[in-house]
């Protein structure tokens, strides 16, 4: 059975093109038709998706998302509505808050509690599943159209990401595994929208001693060619646990 006054959304951020994006879709009417149908409370739900202004020819995009089953626990079903969407396995999700106005949803009462997760759209191949119609990376900066309340939802998420990641070093998942520090800042200065000091910057880095020098530099580049830089994986799932006060 289908929870119809309770929802997941998820707020999938990734640093593309050295911006701050993050990944929107619109479902397949069709498909959420026949996933409600098989509910044994498929007349109490059809609005969900009958209404649902994607489904409706207005061109609205939307968080990832879905009502809850009732035997599903929360935190659990947030990881396989990723899973199952997009094919991401094993991202950093972390929850926001829950949702509640009385009118965000204008057909039905529904609370929605939603999650954010980081991931580097470079390294991640997107999978995506018979639900969406179509996924696609927008800039925080140039958001489509919206279902209800989903830009409120990724403004609290965006505010929950960028006070973390003053504290905990969770904004580098977003980077490959060997990387320079340029590309380091580049990522500190697009989740904070903030312009970084880069002496100070660098001496903060290199004083946490979370770094390592891999001996390597960049290939094929035009410019000279810059230091390619790993994380100690103990330092950072240390510093994941202890915090890092990243302050910057």
């Amino acid at each position: 059975m289908i929870l119809r006054h309770l929802s997941i959304d998820c707020v999938i951020f990734g640093f593309k093109d050295n911006k701050l994006c993050v990944l929107l879709w619109q479902s397949d009417s069709e498909v959420a038709r026949r996933f409600f149908a098989e509910k044994d409370n498929f007349e109490d739900v059809e609005v969900l998706y009958s209404e649902n202004p994607m489904h409706l020819g207005q061109d609205y995009w939307g968080l990832i998302g879905s009502h809850l089953p009732a035997e599903e626990d929360i935190d659990e079903y947030a990881k396989f509505i990723l899973s199952k969407s997009t094919g991401l396995e094993n991202v950093y999700l972390n929850q926001v808050k829950t949702f509640g106005k009385v009118e965000r949803v204008p057909f039905k009462r529904v609370l929605t509690t939603a999650y954010y997760a980081i991931i580097n759209p470079e390294y991640h191949d997107l999978r995506q599943s018979e639900m969406a119609k179509v996924l696609n990376w927008f800039e925080i900066d140039k958001l489509p159209k919206l279902v209800f309340d989903h830009k409120m939802i990724i403004n609290e998420a965006l505010k929950k990401l960028r006070d973390e990641v003053k504290y905990h070093p969770v904004g580098f998942q977003m980077l490959p595994d060997k990387f320079t520090l340029t590309e380091l800042q580049t990522l500190y200065e697009g989740l904070l929208n903030t312009t970084l000091d880069t002496r100070n910057f660098r001496k903060k880095i290199q004083n946490m001693g979370l770094l390592v020098d891999t001996g390597e530099k960049q290939t094929n580049v035009a410019h000279r060619a810059a230091k390619l830089y790993a994380f100690d994986l103990d330092v950072y799932n240390k510093l994941k646990e202890e915090g890092l006060n990243f302050r910057i």
